[in-house]
This record gives C-alpha cells, structure tokens and sequence, in this order.
C-alpha cells in the first residue's frame, strides 16, 4: 500500500464557483477557504439534549470559551460529546448496581427428556461493552477538540521552531 499522504491529482476535480453559479448549486457555506478561520463566539447547546447533558455542554463550552476557542460551529461537535459523557455516567450507574458481570444457567438434558447436567456461565454485563465504547469515543472526541493534557501542551507551546542543523552543508 502506497504511504506518504494523498495523491496530487487524485479525486474529483472542483467545478469553478461561476459555473455552479450559473446552474444554481452554488452554496457559499461549502466554498471556504481550507484555513480560514471560523468565527469565534458563543455556543448553543442543540435542542435534543437532555438536562444532563446540557450541564455538560455548558461546561465544555466554558472552557473553550476561556480558551478563546468557542464557535458556534462547533456547537454539535462538543453536543456529541456532551451526549457521550452523559452515557459514560448512565452506563457506570447501572454497572455500579448490577455489577460487571450476570450468571446465565441452561439445563442440558437426554434423549429422555432426563436433566443430566446444568450449565452455568458468567457473562460481562452488556453495560460494559456499552461504556468501554462510549468512553473510547469520548476520548477521541476530546483529543479531536485539544481538550486532553497532550493537546493542552501543544497549545500552550505552539509549534516547536525547527533548529538549523549546522552540518547542512557537508
């Protein structure tokens, strides 16, 4: 397999914004530039989540508001996130009060119809898939956002300047 980031050339070649004009798909809100920036400002939590996670969203979009980072274009990224967080604390209560794991019996029986052995089996409780799953998400969500300590680093020392190396010439 090929390394070494995408190919120049590769992919559908943009149609010009004249001619998307012309035909009348022209949409302003898909022809940004690649870096420009997003306008910064408050965040409103979406309408579909619950008090909870509204608590959350509030929360997290304090600290990128601190962090001179809030944009309502951001608002449904950090919502999902919200949601997650909100998932990860339901999924822990009911593992709290059901435990990690349930016993499920079946009765092995003969030909007869006689019972000739019970089988017991211990099995994880599907709330622990369900929380690794929505915890594993979270953390993406958040390293996507810069809001775990790696990122924080990166943020707080910005890009590492590139030294000359002396023995360039040689």
């Amino acid at each position: 397999m090929a390394r070494g980031g995408p190919r120049s050339g590769a992919g559908r070649k943009r149609k010009d914004p004249a001619l998307k004009e012309a035909q009348g798909t022209y949409r302003a809100d898909r022809d940004a530039l690649v870096n420009e920036d997003v306008p910064l400002g408050p965040m409103t939590a979406p309408l579909h989540l619950s008090e909870i996670a509204r608590g959350h969203f509030a929360t997290i979009a304090g600290i990128l508001e601190q962090q001179k980072r809030s944009s309502p274009h951001y608002a449904e990224h950090v919502g999902l996130l919200a949601l997650r967080l909100e998932q990860i604390a339901m999924y822990q209560a009911v593992i709290d009060m059901e435990g990690c794991t349930f016993t499920t019996q079946s009765v092995i029986t003969t030909k007869d119809g006689s019972v000739s052995a019970l089988k017991i089996m211990k099995r994880a409780h599907p709330a622990v898939a369900m929380l690794d799953a929505a915890m594993r998400h979270a953390q993406s969500l958040l390293g996507e956002m810069m809001l775990n300590p790696s990122a924080a680093l990166k943020l707080a020392t910005g890009h590492k300047q590139v030294e000359e190396d002396p023995y360039e010439g040689f």
